[in-house]
């Protein structure tokens, strides 16, 4: 009986040692890194685009509200509270919080230059290019 399930018992635990790897190697955005918007982004007030939240919390709830698709009980935002940015804005990470979740990040472009924010560490990976990787795929 043990033979039998031997094989599905490996694929199990290949399974599960892939997840944790992929788990443990997301811990990619660090202090000191600056990114840069790669999506396209109209900046302007009333249009759809990338934003950065003025509050952590709101930024927190945002991303909370996405993962349980529960947007009456999470996220409140103001608009108000918000940065909107344009394709090419770069921003540098200067702390993690909420368990690696939301960054606190210095806006290097626009308006607002200089000015400390928080966006979702998610959004980072999936909108933004690593400055070090832009670099090299100019290089290509």
């Amino acid at each position: 009986m043990n033979k039998k399930y031997k094989p599905q018992k490996l694929l199990l635990m290949f399974s599960l040692f892939l997840s944790f790897y992929s788990f443990s190697s997301d811990d990619s955005i660090e202090v000191g890194q600056i990114w840069k918007l790669n999506v396209t982004s109209n900046g302007s007030l009333n249009g759809s685009g990338e934003v950065l939240y003025q509050i952590a919390s709101d930024a927190y709830h945002t991303h909370r509200a996405r993962i349980f698709n529960d947007w009456d009980v999470f996220s409140a935002v103001d608009s108000r509270d918000l940065i909107r940015l344009r394709k090419g804005y770069t921003i540098e990470i200067t702390e993690k919080l909420y368990s690696n979740e939301v960054v606190k990040v210095k806006l290097l472009d626009g308006r607002n230059k200089g000015e400390l924010y928080y966006a979702i560490a998610d959004d980072l990976s999936k909108k933004y290019l690593l400055e070090d990787q832009e670099k090299e795929n100019e290089d290509i």
